[in-house]
């Protein structure tokens, strides 16, 4: 036999399903200090690339390569409980977000190389800096968008 639920019921019901999502979303995702480290290791990889290129030219690879690995550890199941992150939902890419995500980039990579063409003074600094105030303020954002629209699929 099938009851049929109260308004109140069905509200408090949806407002749990509402919560769990939230607090699934928030557990999968990176914590906002990770975010705010990678803007300052952004902004610090572009002062250090303009105040000393030779330094850049010599470890700059190894350090993006570094990097690259801790984030792509980041994304494994040890990793992520290294991170004290075992949740972590399976989103399909939408391709609004990926055009949304690599538009973004392009105007940041596209910038860049014609102020450096136009041997505008500083240009590593400045992209440096520009990135890495993006990552900081805008990731967290970007991140709870993308795990909260995956987890209401």
């Amino acid at each position: 036999m099938m009851n049929t639920p109260t308004p109140d019921e069905a509200r408090a019901a949806l407002q749990d399903v509402e919560r769990r999502r939230t607090q699934t979303a928030a557990a999968a995702g990176q914590p906002l200090w990770g975010w705010i480290v990678g803007g300052v290791l952004l902004a610090a990889y572009g002062v250090l690339a303009d105040r000393e290129p030779q330094f850049v030219r010599t470890w700059g690879s190894v350090i993006i390569l570094l990097l690259l690995f801790v984030a792509l550890v980041g994304n494994t199941r040890l990793g992520g409980s290294l991170l004290r992150r075992p949740v972590r939902p399976r989103v399909t890419p939408d391709p609004a977000n990926l055009i949304g995500l690599l538009l973004v980039l392009a105007v940041l990579v596209v910038g860049t190389t014609i102020a450096a063409a136009m041997e505008v003074p500083h240009v590593a600094l400045w992209s440096g800096l520009v990135s890495g105030v993006l990552v900081a303020v805008a990731g967290p954002w970007w991140q709870r968008r993308i795990l909260t629209r995956g987890t209401g699929r």
